[in-house]
């Protein structure tokens, strides 16, 4: 996954600043006598579990959106972030120091307390003066990152527009490539021709990147040149109408108050899918030993309430669009998924879906059991879907799997959701509850998961899953 030069060289210094400013907080008070952050040429444990941990916070750093450029072109709201960072990494330090009773934290509180003070001081100094200074440095030596525009509007003309006002602004806009036939100069950069032709005109311009400022592109057109953009270059910041759902949203960034939505490849590294798959695995495990009283309780309840087995157990599209069976507490009367009202509704669903109309859960409340309306409020019929996490036919956050009849219906840009495992939850539940959210806004929020999927947005995603539940809005 490619990401900006920018972006790597605040990643790279973000991490030596956590782990130097820990260093210099033990350097400067020792809470035993034999304590050195060096013993006889070796790191000493406690010393070393702060590398990895300080790997572990830059995914909370980004999830603070410590490396969105609105926050780093609002000094204040950039300062603001910085502070809030500061405390989350001292924090979640001191909470795994208790829970876990582990030798290799530090117990002074004095050590975290200075660690504290010196990582904000360090991080906003590098942050506010130093970054700052280089980015405009470097804006005059031709280190811009080369980009052309796809789209020939009247937000192509202004984004164009800034950054030829702004040279420290990090890109470098060497053309505009659109859907037309025309050979027109936009703000006094060429028109390089049909998006089509970016392979070819790539190496002949070194581009490094692409941005979309077109709002009139369909749905399958904008998720045609996302996937082009980043086959050739590895990431594509867009603006468009289509993706207006995400541009609202906290995931979205912005170039001059422009906002923008940032796409990149499907991460593929063996490195990820081991740590995806031992997460979902080990959560997904611990949850079922943790629920167990609930799931036993959950099983009496149901066998004893109504006739018909425990489990609803039916085909869903998975990964690559192959079916896998799909677990679920049983919470309505059996036989209800053969009424020919419910299949009624199923179609209008489809049928809703082509026209993109806000959709919802199709459910025949006359069929509800008692039981069934208990475990649904509250989530509890959702919960052997860790089975199928523990099969790996899920995953615990990704796109929410469907039966192959609404499969079949997708057009081709929605099934693309399904690159990666569907999940028992994702950013689609978060905003499930939200008036006005059609059945494409929810697929877009799945591709842009899959898009930039990291520790810390499944972290962010798990949590606000679980408040949603507390809520007794899981059947929203």
């Amino acid at each position: 996954m490619k990401r900006s030069r920018a972006t790597l060289y605040l990643l790279a210094t973000d991490w030596m600043i956590i782990v130097g400013s820990f260093a210099l907080a033990l350097h400067f008070r020792r809470f035993s006598p034999e304590m050195n952050i060096v013993s006889r040429y070796h790191l000493i444990p406690e010393m070393s579990l702060v590398f990895i941990y300080g790997v572990v916070m830059l995914g909370f750093f980004s999830a603070l959106s410590l490396y969105k450029r609105k926050i780093q072109l609002s000094p204040f709201q950039h300062f603001f972030t910085i502070v809030k960072a500061t405390a989350v990494t001292v924090v979640i330090y001191i909470l795994a120091k208790s829970f876990t009773k582990s030798d290799l934290f530090i117990p002074s509180r004095l050590v975290l307390l200075q660690w504290g003070i010196l990582l904000l001081v360090v991080l906003t100094i590098h942050r506010l003066m130093v970054v700052r200074l280089l980015f405009t440095l470097l804006s005059k030596t031709d280190m811009r990152r080369r980009v052309v525009i796809i789209g020939d509007t009247e937000v192509a003309s202004r984004f164009i527009k800034e950054c030829n006002k702004k040279a420290d602004c990090g890109m470098l806009v060497i053309g505009v490539m659109e859907d037309a036939d025309h050979a027109d100069t936009v703000q006094s950069v060429p028109f390089l021709g049909d998006p089509a032709m970016l392979p070819e005109v790539i190496s002949l311009y070194n581009l490094e990147g692409a941005v979309i400022c077109n709002p009139a592109l369909t749905h399958q057109k904008l998720m045609n040149l996302v996937e082009q953009c980043v086959r050739l270059f590895g990431w594509v910041d867009i603006h468009s109408d289509q993706s207006s759902t995400l541009q609202r949203s906290g995931s979205a960034d912005a170039h001059f108050d422009i906002p923008f939505v940032r796409m990149h490849g499907i991460p593929n590294s063996l490195l990820y899918k081991a740590y995806k798959r031992i997460f979902d695995f080990t959560v997904s495990l611990g949850g079922i030993l943790l629920l167990s009283p609930i799931l036993i309780s959950t099983a009496i309840a149901i066998k004893r309430s109504s006739s018909g087995p425990v489990f609803y157990a039916k085909e869903r599209v998975g990964k690559d669009g192959k079916p896998f069976l799909f677990y679920k507490f049983r919470s309505m009367a059996q036989g209800a998924d053969q009424d020919e009202t419910r299949n009624e509704q199923i179609r209008n669903f489809i049928q809703n879906q082509q026209q993109d109309e806000t959709t919802s859960k199709i459910v025949n409340t006359a069929y509800v059991t008692p039981v069934g309306k208990f475990i649904r409020k509250w989530a509890i019929d959702e919960l052997p879907q860790l089975l199928n996490v523990l099969k790996g036919d899920m995953a615990l956050v990704g796109p929410r799997p469907v039966p192959q009849a609404e499969y079949e219906h997708e057009d081709d840009w929605h099934r693309r959701r399904f690159a990666i495992e569907p999940g028992c939850t994702g950013l689609w539940k978060l905003h499930a509850t939200r008036t006005g959210v059609t059945f494409n806004d929810s697929v877009l929020y799945d591709i842009f998961y899959s898009r930039n999927m990291n520790p810390a947005l499944d972290l962010m995603i798990i949590l606000g899953t679980i408040w949603i539940i507390i809520s007794g809005k899981a059947d929203g």
